[in-house]
């Protein structure tokens, strides 16, 4: 299994008829090794054709290895979303305590809360560098604003309230509340991407999607600054709309994951068909497998 062997190192020898070289994988990195097979650098003058096929072989391999790389990063990334689930339903269940007890508790409370929140936006990003790619149709300036916003507005509250709690409780909100418009930016775009995916009407997803989601992040802010006792309260909208963030982020890197093992193993097929069942061998016996 391509996961199980997640943290291995890898040697695929090709037989091809064209091949001029081994794939060394391990964790999704390349190396590439020449080795004097014949029908590539033991010709003396190798033909046009022939050295397109060479290179063409070596894209192929490349691309595996590519491949594989994506199937692991997608999955461990999915993994972490779901500790960030976790981290909020943690949260909520403190948020649903009696006041002596949350107050009793602030400090580690407000630790959780804001530094999972920025871990969180750092492994957005990585999403969106690693597992989107061509995958999300997102303006490249506009990619970079929420890129600064999210980490940047989720760092600063996390110190502040490391420094003091009491000092720069209400600011931390402020900053927090107004940067999860930007989150739920990232999760309209990821939505929509899962919607193509699977075949869905995007226009009409799309605009339900948005405004579901920047109605939880303004209601919250609302609440926050003019409800009574708005902390406590907004707090409810906090934790469900990051936990409902925190399972589209998860759903988008495990159908990632699972998309690019499939396609892994097509391509392994294709690459068996065209050269013979002897031609990927995985350290010397067992063939890859997804």
């Amino acid at each position: 299994d391509i996961l199980a062997q997640a943290s291995g190192s890898k040697r695929i020898s090709c037989a091809g008829p064209h091949l001029c070289h081994s794939l060394s994988i391990m964790d999704g990195h390349v190396e590439t090794n020449p080795s004097l097979t014949e029908g590539c650098t033991r010709l003396s003058a190798p033909s046009v054709g022939s050295e397109k096929n060479c290179w063409s072989d070596r894209r192929q391999l490349y691309e595996l290895a590519r491949l594989e790389g994506l199937v692991h990063k997608d999955f461990h990334l999915a993994v972490l979303c779901l500790v960030y689930t976790g981290a909020n339903v943690v949260c909520l269940v403190f948020n649903s305590m009696e006041e002596e007890f949350r107050e009793e508790h602030r400090m580690p409370f407000h630790m959780l809360e804001f530094w999972s929140t920025f871990i969180f936006a750092v492994l957005q990003i990585y999403i969106m560098a690693f597992v989107a790619s061509g995958s999300l149709c997102m303006n490249p300036l506009l990619l970079r604003v929420v890129m600064v916003c999210n980490i940047v507005f989720t760092f600063v509250p996390a110190a502040l309230l490391a420094v003091s709690v009491e000092k720069f409780e209400v600011l931390a909100h402020e900053v927090e509340y107004s940067n999860e418009i930007t989150m739920a930016a990232i999760d309209i775009v990821m939505v929509r991407a899962l919607m193509r995916n699977a075949g869905a009407k995007v226009l009409a997803i799309n605009y339900v999607t948005a405004l579901f989601a920047l109605a939880i992040t303004t209601t919250q802010l609302g609440v926050y600054n003019w409800a009574e006792d708005g902390e406590h309260l907004a707090h409810y909208f906090e934790f469900c709309f990051e936990m409902l963030s925190s399972l589209i982020s998860f759903s988008f890197c495990i159908n990632n994951s699972f998309g690019s093992a499939k396609l892994l193993q097509q391509r392994l097929d294709a690459m068996q068909s065209s050269w013979g069942p002897d031609a990927l061998i995985h350290d010397g016996s067992d063939p890859i497998s997804v």
